[in-house]
């Protein structure tokens, strides 16, 4: 119990200096991000790259996706300062998946294949990882375009926010596209499914959280969190939940 509240407080205390130190510098993080995004347009320069910027996009877009549910079930405070640099991930991932599609789009080799893919009438869907990642890329752009204050004023919030829900259609084209654009097998459907199945799961339980020891286990960190935070208030020794 010693070496896990020493554990605990570990955490507690790296956790607060980065919460700290990104709260501090927040303002600095947004412009840093945005000048991050901007950059990765030079990636037009380097095709050979095209594919990791893509590999990056897919991951920022995972981790974007999942930011939301994990910071309503968990509510740390670190997840909370996050959810404030969405709209910055959300123009980085669109600029890297833009240096990714346009590249591939462009490329006069790549041309033949996704021709096949949009006109042939005998391929399945899971023959078309290039068809599923340009209706990703299709979808990303008005999301891109649109993140900005000005684009919600003249959309009004209820359109920008219809807008933004394509969202999750968009991810599910770009999920397809990634596990498939190996070629489909056992593996990449099952780590396919699992991905969709636990970012469902994750909403669910953002929107309730059914899971008892879950529960339990987030009020023991909490309370645990508040003897880091304020020693001096309770000075009993807590149990872990069972």
């Amino acid at each position: 119990m010693t070496s896990l509240r020493s554990l605990l407080q570990m955490s507690f205390r790296m956790h607060d200096l980065f919460c700290d130190w990104l709260g501090h510098y927040y303002f600095q993080v947004k412009r840093g991000l945005l000048i991050v995004a901007h950059l990765s347009l030079f990636g037009f320069f380097f095709p050979d790259l095209r594919h990791q910027f893509g590999e990056l996009s897919g991951n920022l877009l995972i981790a974007i996706l999942f930011l939301s549910p994990l910071s309503k079930i968990f509510r740390v405070r670190l997840l909370q300062q996050l959810m404030g640099l969405r709209r910055e991930m959300g123009i980085l991932f669109g600029y890297l998946a833009s240096v990714h599609g346009i590249g591939y789009l462009t490329d006069p080799l790549m041309t033949p294949y996704f021709l096949e893919q949009v006109n042939s009438v005998v391929l399945g869907w899971w023959e078309r990882p290039l068809l599923f990642g340009f209706l990703a890329f299709t979808l990303t752009l008005p999301l891109l375009f649109t993140s900005n204050n000005l684009a919600n004023r003249l959309l009004g919030g209820r359109n920008w926010k219809w807008l933004n829900r394509t969202v999750y259609v968009m991810a599910l084209f770009a999920v397809i596209h990634r596990f498939l654009i190996n070629g489909l097998s056992i593996q990449a459907l099952i780590e396919m499914i699992i991905l969709v199945t636990a970012y469902i799961f994750a909403k669910i339980l953002a929107w309730r959280n059914f899971l008892s020891p879950l529960v339990r286990i987030n009020g023991w960190i909490a309370s645990e969190y508040q003897r880091f935070r304020h020693p001096s208030q309770d000075a009993s020794s807590p149990v872990i939940p069972a």
